[in-house]
């Protein structure tokens, strides 16, 4: 697996979001993933020691991990953060000893106009 750069799409202060992952080999066959922990970070430096991460998940209860899948789910509590640019990284613990970075980019959060959700 080679790290990628890809900026995310804008996200909304207060929105929800899923970001599904497919984990596949070379060939395109799906890589099972039941004992991975993936890492979704967001910071505004990176900087920053993940103590001030703004956004932090780590999913261990993947969708369907015999091929290859997980979702990351941002809840609206999880992007209540100040509006502005931000870092973020995926990373990967396959082993005790082979942990990886597969995706890391920018992020824009922008103020939402409608606020309330009742």
């Amino acid at each position: 697996m080679t790290v990628s750069t890809h900026n995310l799409k804008t996200l909304y202060r207060g929105d929800s979001r899923e970001y599904n992952l497919t984990f596949t080999n070379n060939e395109g066959g799906a890589i099972p993933i039941t004992s991975w922990k993936v890492y979704f970070t967001v910071k505004l430096s990176y900087m920053d020691d993940d103590s001030k991460a703004v956004i932090k998940k780590d999913i261990t209860d993947h969708d369907d991990p015999e091929n290859g899948k997980t979702i990351i789910k941002l809840l609206p509590n999880d992007t209540n953060i100040a509006p502005g640019n931000y870092y973020y990284d995926i990373k990967i613990k396959r082993a005790e000893n082979d942990i990886r970075i597969i995706l890391i980019g920018r992020v824009v959060v922008e103020q939402a106009i409608t606020r309330r959700i009742d």
